[in-house]
């Protein structure tokens, strides 16, 4: 059996990775200087909760004694694994599992182990897992899982908008007087992942704008594969989501949507507010509806 294992930075909703046995490694969350592991000792309401009170959190990757238990934990069952890391652009967190996986390989030859570069984030690793969960129950050999996800990562698309130019002057993504004249001017950055690093791709007046515009991205670059999952999350921002939920589904019919919270490590960069949507731009050949 194999098991698929994904960090903190993964948004799917805690029913579906149950439900798919999916194992979850935390990063860590520092606040007031004080640390937590990222959704197991701290709630992201509660980090939503801090950031609301003008609290800037601090992140970083998985503490390695965490991993190095998660994954014996396999291999003690005889499982091997999958583990599907958070952008290498964006975090350390694949060079450090990378290199104890490297070490465990060493011990163990009898397992299967494989770290990948998502390359991805939020729902976009959540749709990369759920399938590659999907692929396990099917029957599907290690190797064609891997072979599946690889080809996932090609075409995965991450769309996004952003409401409140604060978070991104904190965390020294835009200068303070481009945030503050972009806050002024109700400016609301459009944005997407290439090949690991987020990109700003159009800058739109007003939230209404910002949204239909979104939508036309999403629209456009789905065209090839209309009828699959697709993800919204939502920094703390359930309405806003609801809303472009609906929007959505009225331009493409009962489309199947999972609509979950950006978790503490995305959403303390991105700021309250920040919504996307996540998809495939190309039909998947392994793809289980």
């Amino acid at each position: 059996m194999t098991r698929i294992i994904v960090d903190s930075t993964c948004d799917l909703p805690d029913e579906l990775m149950e439900s798919y046995g999916i194992s979850m490694l935390p990063l860590t969350v520092s606040i007031d200087g004080k640390e937590y592991f990222d959704k197991v000792d701290i709630k992201v309401d509660e980090v939503y909760e801090s950031m609301r009170k003008g609290i800037c959190p601090k992140t970083s990757q998985p503490n390695p004694s965490n991993a190095y238990s998660l994954f014996q934990e396999c291999i003690s069952k005889g499982e091997d694994f999958i583990f599907l890391s958070f952008s290498s652009k964006l975090s350390g967190t694949y060079q450090t599992i990378c290199s104890i996986v490297e070490e465990l390989k060493e011990k163990y030859n009898n397992i299967k182990m494989e770290v990948i570069d998502t390359k991805s984030g939020s729902l976009a690793t959540g749709l990369i897992a759920l399938q590659a969960s999907k692929l396990v129950k099917a029957g599907k050999s290690f190797e064609n899982v891997i072979d599946a996800v690889k080809n996932m990562i090609l075409h995965i698309e991450h769309v996004f908008t952003i409401t409140d130019l604060s978070w991104l002057i904190k965390g020294g993504r835009i200068s303070k007087t481009e945030g503050i004249i972009g806050n002024m001017l109700s400016i609301k950055p459009i944005l997407h992942v290439n090949d690991g690093v987020m990109e700003v791709i159009q800058k739109v007046r007003g939230k209404k704008k910002a949204l239909k515009e979104l939508l036309d991205i999403v629209e456009e670059r789905m065209s090839k594969f209309p009828d699959q999952i697709i993800g919204i999350s939502h920094a703390d921002d359930i309405d806003t989501a609801k809303e472009l939920q609906a929007m959505l589904q009225s331009r493409m019919g009962e489309a199947k949507v999972i609509v979950s919270k950006i978790g503490s490590v995305l959403g303390s960069h991105l700021g309250i507010g920040g919504v996307g949507v996540f998809f495939f731009n190309d039909k998947i050949e392994s793809y289980i509806d």
